[in-house]
């Protein structure tokens, strides 16, 4: 099992590079930021100072040696595609091929308003982001491109230089939508899949695998990951006490990967029978000293 590790659950930059160097010593294979421009109050008052993501990467490439630079996931609507190809690219080589290009179709009303995007229908955005993948192959890949489409027309684009990475660094798209997951499946390098439960993730593994083979595409060029939060208690006595603070219902808390290092340990294997390629992490404060040393020690 490969582990990402998501680094915006602190928000300044100090402490987001702090931890990503830490991450990166601790032998992660990579980074995640999230693609949001405000955070998710109710009462859409606070001042949490979210940077925004692709220059907080780039950022985060020159502090860095080894750990691949991702998003978790980059919104399509916020940039235009030839535009993110230029972006990515640039990237790539500042970090010297450590880009990840994680894509998603954007979902959060309120900062689409903040921002005076327009918020179109799910089904748009789903059409944007399919028609923007065919942009970003042609950007990465051909030297001069005309391209017309149903919502991009370019005359002779050139993005020069080409990605370090060939053909181009890894496209995945998270999702756990069925039309996301078909389009994944022929056009991606891979998916990742935000955790609801470990039964429904067992399910939908399957009938990704189905997909693949009806587009021809072999299943080790595809990364299946997941994107799950983890809180690890020293015994039973602690995950009793976590759960009734949290009014966490047993039956829920099986399908959550909270406990002992060997009970996450064990669910970690059970997706990974599953087909599981890769997780993106994040480790909760529960009260145990270092919980992340713990992770690394006892379960990577």
């Amino acid at each position: 099992m490969k582990f990402g590790y998501y680094v915006r659950t602190v928000l300044t930059y100090p402490e987001i590079r702090d931890l990503t160097l830490r991450v990166e010593k601790l032998g992660f294979e990579s980074i995640h930021i999230n693609d949001h421009l405000i955070g998710f109050d109710a009462a859409q008052d606070k001042k949490d100072p979210y940077l925004e993501a692709i220059l907080l990467l780039t950022a985060l490439a020159v502090e860095t040696k080894k750990i691949k630079l991702g998003n978790i996931v980059i919104c399509n609507s916020f940039r235009n595609p030839t535009y993110l190809a230029k972006m990515i690219s640039t990237l790539d080589n500042i970090s010297n091929g450590r880009a990840l290009m994680w894509l998603g179709a954007g979902w959060y009303k309120e900062e689409y308003k903040a921002y005076g995007y327009p918020f179109p229908t799910p089904k748009r955005r789903v059409d944007e982001l399919e028609e923007s993948l065919i942009i970003y192959k042609k950007a990465f890949t051909e030297d001069v491109t005309d391209f017309e489409g149903k919502f991009w027309k370019l005359v002779r684009h050139r993005n020069f230089p080409k990605p370090v990475q060939k053909p181009y660094p890894q496209i995945v798209l998270g999702t756990a939508g069925v039309r996301m997951t078909d389009i994944a499946c022929r056009e991606a390098d891979g998916i990742n899949i935000p955790l609801r439960t470990i039964q429904e993730i067992k399910t939908k593994i399957p009938t990704i695998h189905e997909k693949l083979k009806k587009y021809n595409r072999d299943p080790s060029d595809f990364e299946i990951s997941l994107f799950v939060s983890i809180g690890l208690v020293n015994n039973q006595g602690e995950l009793d006490e976590l759960r009734k603070k949290r009014r966490i219902l047993k039956r829920t808390l099986e399908n959550m990967f909270i406990g002992t290092p060997e009970s996450i340990k064990a669910k970690i294997s059970d997706v990974e029978e599953a087909g599981v390629n890769k997780m993106v992490i994040s480790v909760e404060e529960t009260g145990i000293q270092d919980p992340l040393t713990l992770f690394k020690d006892k379960i990577m």
